[in-house]
């Protein structure tokens, strides 16, 4: 969602990391790849193998290889998907370690760090209202560009209910060929 959702408002480049703890993740890694060989964008991968997956393990791998492309590329915002979700379950999981006010907020819609800032544009909406507004009907309406079936109103699976950002159809954003 963040890669569409950025795709016209500013110049950028993906960066993604593998945990490789779910069955679907070489998938996403494949997509980001199809996305970044469409639309021109380098993309830079990390494969991070944890022996126990915690997500501070996992944060600390993700800011790592995050910071390294930031001074290698010389960029300067480091944009991360996070939403109001996110920011909950944080907060929950804060508040389960007994941490203080700092600890329990955490996470800010920007924030700067030492030579680079961190922008996350779906700090307030919340995973079902980004899931929502990939619905097949508000996409045909809204996106039309989006997918080559859209302009046809057509649906690439029969389903009443289609949401074409679950759907991962091959269609979405590409052309018949997947890219």
């Amino acid at each position: 969602a963040l890669f569409f959702y950025l795709l016209d408002k500013m110049e950028f480049d993906l960066a993604i990391v593998n945990y490789h703890t779910r069955e679907t993740s070489d998938l996403e890694v494949e997509y980001a790849k199809k996305l970044a060989k469409k639309y021109n964008k380098k993309i830079f991968i990390k494969d991070c193998f944890l022996k126990k997956f915690s997500e501070k393990k996992a944060r600390e791998c993700r800011y790592k290889f995050f910071e390294e492309i930031i001074k290698q590329q010389n960029y300067n915002t480091l944009i991360l998907a996070h939403q109001l979700n996110d920011r909950f379950e944080w907060f929950l999981m804060q508040l389960s370690k007994g941490a203080g006010l700092k600890e329990l907020i955490g996470m800010e819609k920007e924030e700067k760090r030492e030579f680079y800032k961190i922008y996350r544009p779906f700090y307030n909406i919340s995973r079902d209202e980004i899931i929502e507004y990939f619905d097949f009907d508000n996409m045909v309406a809204n996106e039309r560009d989006f997918c080559p079936l859209y302009e046809k109103n057509k649906k690439c699976h029969d389903i009443k209910k289609l949401n074409c950002y679950l759907c991962a159809c091959p269609h979405f954003r590409f052309d018949d060929g997947g890219i």
